[in-house]
C-alpha cells in the first residue's frame, strides 16, 4: 500500500488550527473575495448540499419509468406535487392493483448534480435518505448506492462521516446516529480548505498588520503547507477507503487544515481489492498507486485542480500543461513510437480514462490513477450481490505503529462487519485484536465498548457483559454501553437491571428512538402497561415512522385495555410504514376476530405466513377462524402445522384433544 509520508519535517504554525478560533461561514469570506467565492459556489463542493426548494431541476419527471426492487417487491417512483420533490414507494398485487403506498417529500439534495443526486428528508433534525437517485450521466432514476443489497427505503441515516463530506461543518448530536440541529449549512464552504476564518476576518477589521508578500498566518492557504498536510486537505473527503475509525475522543470536526489527518482518524484499506478497481471518491489512493506520484516530490491534488474553479470550467489542455511539465514529449515519443505523445495530444485520455465506479452505479468518471495503458482499467459495475470467500484484510493506509494502532484496527473490523458484510469471521478477528491490545489500554473506551460489541454480536452474553461494565467504568456516561447493557439485562430477563440501564442511558441523552422502545418492552414485561405506553409514544414523538413502536402501543391498547379501535389504528399505522412487519399482520388478525370479520382476519393471517411459513401464531389464528366456520379438519391442520414446528406446544395440544372428544 502506497504511504503518504510528510516531506517536510516542520509545518508553519497557522494560528487558526487552535481550538478556539471559530468557524464563522461564507458570507465574511464573500464580501472580501466576491471573485473567488462566486467561482467556488458553482463547483462541484460548492453545490454539494441543498434544500430542494432552491435546486435546479435537472432530473426528468415526465419520462418516469418505476424502478423496481424485485428482491423486496416495492416499486418506487418520483415526481413533482405542487413544485415539490416527492418520492413514493408501493406495491402490486398479481392483478396490478395497488395494495400499498407511501411517500416523503424531499427536504435537502446531496451531491452537485454533476454525476449524480440523491435525496434527504428530515424529521426532528433526524436526516434519512430517500430510496432513488438521479444518475446524471445516464439520465436516469435507480435506487440510491448500495440498496439493491441493503433496501433501507426511507430510514437510511445519514451518519456525521456522510454529512462531513458533503456540507459545511453542521451542529451535529454525537450521540444520536444521524441527528442535527437546524438551521444546516448549504455545501461545502471556504472554512473547510481553509480553516475558521474568525481570527483572519478579526484581523482584516483591527487592520492588525500588513501581510502583503508575507505568508498571513491567521487562515490556512493549503499551498504553504507542507506536503503531507496540503494533501490531508483533500484526503479527510477524497480518501475513501472502506472504513474510517476515528481517534480516542475525535470527530470529523476535531480535523482542520493544516493537521495531519492521520491525528484524527485511522484510514483502512481492503489488501485483496481489485487493482483496477476506483470508487467515487477514492482520488487519493489511486493518485498514490502512480508512479508520477511515487516519483514526485510534489505533486499534490492541486498541481491539476484549481479547487476555486468548477471542473467543467477547465478545458482538457489545462489538464495536459501539468503533464508535460514534466514529460518530454520527444524523450516519451522515443520510448513510445506507436502512442500518440504529438505536442497537443491529450494525455488525459489515454492516461487517466474513465469508467464506472465501482461503488456507484451509472457513474462514469476518471480514475486518477496515472497509468500507461487504457486497458489497464477495467470498466466495471458494482456487484449487487456480495459472495463470500474469506475475510478481507483490513491494512492501515497510513501505516500507524503507535500503540493504539491494533486497536483501531480491531475497531475497523466491527464497523465493517455492522456495515458491509455481515461474516462473524470479522468478529472473531476484532476479539483476538482487541483482547491482546487492551490489556494495557485499559482506558481505550472506544475499544472497550466495540469488544462489548463483538461479543454481543456473537452471543457470548457474559463475556459482553464484562465489556461493557469495562466501558462505563471509565465513562459512567457513556449511553450506548448503558443501552447495550439493558439489552443483555433484557434478553436474560433481569427486568429490574434493564429497566436500571435503559433509564440511565436515557438521563444522559433522551434522543434516540429505540432507548425509549426498549424501555417500553421492560416495562411492559414488568406489567407496567401504562408507563411503557408512555415510553413507547415517546419513541414515536422521537421518530413518527418507528414502526414497531406503534405495533407495541396497539398490543397494550388490545391486549392490556381492550381497546380495539385504537388498536386498529396503531396496528395500521405499523403496516403504512412497514407492510411486512408480521407482527402487526397477526395483530390486525385477532383485531379482526374481535371485529368478527372473518375474511379480513384470514387475509392477515395468510398475509404473515407469506412472508413467514413457519409463523406459529398465524396458525393459531386461522385454526380459530376454521372453527368458527365449522371446518375442523382445516382447523385440526392448522394445530398439527404448530406441532409440526414446535412439538410440545401445550395451547395446540389442548386444542386437538377437545377434537378428539
Amino acid at each position: 500500500m502506497q504511504i503518504l509520508q510528510s516531506k517536510e519535517s516542520v509545518s508553519p504554525e497557522f494560528k487558526n488550527l487552535k481550538s478556539t478560533v471559530q468557524y464563522i461561514g461564507d458570507v465574511e469570506c464573500a464580501a472580501c473575495h466576491p471573485d473567488i467565492y462566486n467561482s467556488f459556489i458553482k463547483t462541484g463542493m460548492g453545490r454539494s448540499f441543498y434544500p430542494s426548494e432552491s435546486a435546479e431541476i435537472i432530473e426528468d419527471f415526465q419520462n418516469n419509468e418505476p424502478v423496481y426492487d424485485a428482491k423486496n417487491n416495492f416499486y418506487y417512483t418520483a415526481s413533482l406535487v405542487n413544485d415539490k420533490m416527492v418520492q413514493i414507494e408501493y406495491r402490486l398485487n398479481q392483478n396490478g392493483d395497488k395494495i400499498y403506498e407511501r411517500s416523503k417529500m424531499v427536504d435537502y439534495i446531496i451531491g452537485s448534480g454533476n454525476h449524480n443526486r440523491t435525496y434527504l428528508s428530515i424529521q426532528n433534525g433526524f436526516i434519512t435518505e430517500l430510496p432513488l437517485t438521479w444518475y446524471s450521466d445516464q439520465k436516469k432514476w435507480d435506487l440510491s448506492p448500495g440498496y439493491y443489497s441493503n433496501n433501507m427505503r426511507f430510514s437510511r441515516p445519514i451518519v456525521e462521516k456522510c454529512m462531513h463530506c458533503h456540507n459545511s461543518f453542521t451542529d451535529y448530536e454525537p450521540l444520536a446516529q444521524n441527528k442535527y440541529n437546524t438551521p444546516l449549512p448549504h455545501g461545502i464552504g471556504c472554512e473547510r480548505c481553509h480553516g475558521p476564518g474568525q481570527l483572519h476576518v478579526q484581523s482584516r477589521i483591527e487592520k492588525m498588520n500588513d501581510q502583503k508578500g508575507k505568508i498571513d498566518y491567521t487562515i490556512v492557504n493549503p499551498k504553504h503547507l507542507p506536503f503531507q498536510e496540503q494533501l490531508d486537505v483533500c484526503q479527510q473527503c477524497h480518501l475513501q477507503g472502506e472504513i474510517s475509525v476515528f481517534k480516542q475522543g475525535k470527530q470529523s470536526s476535531d480535523f482542520r487544515p493544516g493537521m495531519l489527518l492521520s491525528h484524527v482518524k485511522s484510514i483502512f484499506m481492503d489488501s485483496s481489492s481489485d487493482p483496477n478497481e476506483f470508487r467515487i471518491a477514492s482520488h487519493a489512493e489511486r493518485l498514490a498507486k502512480s508512479a508520477c506520484f511515487k516519483e514526485s516530490a510534489s505533486l499534490t491534488c492541486i498541481t491539476c485542480h484549481n479547487p476555486h474553479v468548477p471542473v467543467q470550467d477547465h478545458s482538457q489542455h489545462s489538464f495536459n500543461k501539468h503533464c508535460v511539465s514534466c514529460h518530454e514529449l520527444n524523450v516519451l515519443s522515443l520510448t513510445n513510437s506507436v502512442a500518440n505523445h504529438r505536442p497537443g495530444a491529450d494525455c488525459i485520455q489515454c492516461h487517466m480514462p474513465q469508467g464506472n465506479t465501482a461503488d456507484i452505479p451509472h457513474v462514469n468518471f476518471t480514475d486518477h490513477k496515472i497509468q500507461i495503458s487504457q486497458s489497464s482499467t477495467i470498466v466495471k459495475k458494482p456487484d449487487k450481490s456480495y459472495s463470500y470467500k474469506k475475510p478481507k484484510e483490513l491494512t492501515n493506509y497510513f501505516l500507524e505503529t503507535d500503540r493504539d494502532a491494533n486497536v483501531q484496527k480491531g475497531i475497523a473490523y466491527i464497523r465493517y462487519y455492522e456495515s458491509r458484510h455481515e461474516h462473524k469471521d470479522y468478529l472473531q478477528l476484532a476479539i483476538s485484536l482487541l483482547e491482546n491490545n487492551l490489556i494495557n489500554k485499559v482506558h481505550h473506551i472506544s475499544g472497550w465498548y466495540h469488544l462489548a460489541r463483538a461479543y454481543h454480536l456473537l452471543g457470548n452474553l457474559r463475556k459482553a457483559e464484562s465489556a461493557y461494565q469495562q466501558t462505563i467504568k471509565y465513562d459512567s456516561t457513556h449511553v450506548l454501553a448503558n443501552a447495550q447493557l439493558g439489552i443483555l439485562n433484557l434478553e436474560s430477563d433481569k427486568l429490574e437491571q434493564a429497566n436500571y440501564f435503559f433509564r440511565k442511558s436515557i438521563n444522559f441523552y433522551s434522543y434516540i428512538p429505540v432507548v425509549w422502545n426498549n424501555l417500553g418492552q421492560t416495562l411492559i414485561l414488568s406489567d407496567s402497561a401504562s408507563a411503557a405506553f408512555a415510553a413507547y409514544t415517546q419513541a414515536i414523538i422521537l421518530d413518527p415512522d418507528y414502526a414497531n413502536a406503534y405495533n407495541n402501543r396497539g398490543e397494550i391498547l388490545l391486549y392490556k385495555q381492550n381497546n380495539t379501535g385504537k388498536a386498529k389504528v396503531n396496528f395500521l399505522s405499523c403496516l403504512a410504514i412497514e407492510p411486512d412487519n408480521i407482527f402487526a399482520l397477526h395483530n390486525m388478525s385477532n383485531v379482526s376476530i374481535v371485529e368478527k370479520k372473518w375474511d379480513s382476519a384470514k387475509k392477515f393471517a395468510l398475509l404473515a405466513l407469506e412472508i413467514d411459513s413457519g409463523f406459529i401464531p398465524s396458525y393459531g389464528t386461522l385454526s380459530t377462524i376454521f372453527q368458527h366456520s365449522g371446518n375442523i379438519d382445516q382447523a385440526r391442520a392448522a394445530l398439527l402445522k404448530i406441532l409440526e414446528l414446535d412439538p410440545n406446544n401445550p395451547d395446540a395440544i389442548k386444542i386437538l384433544e377437545t377434537f378428539a372428544d
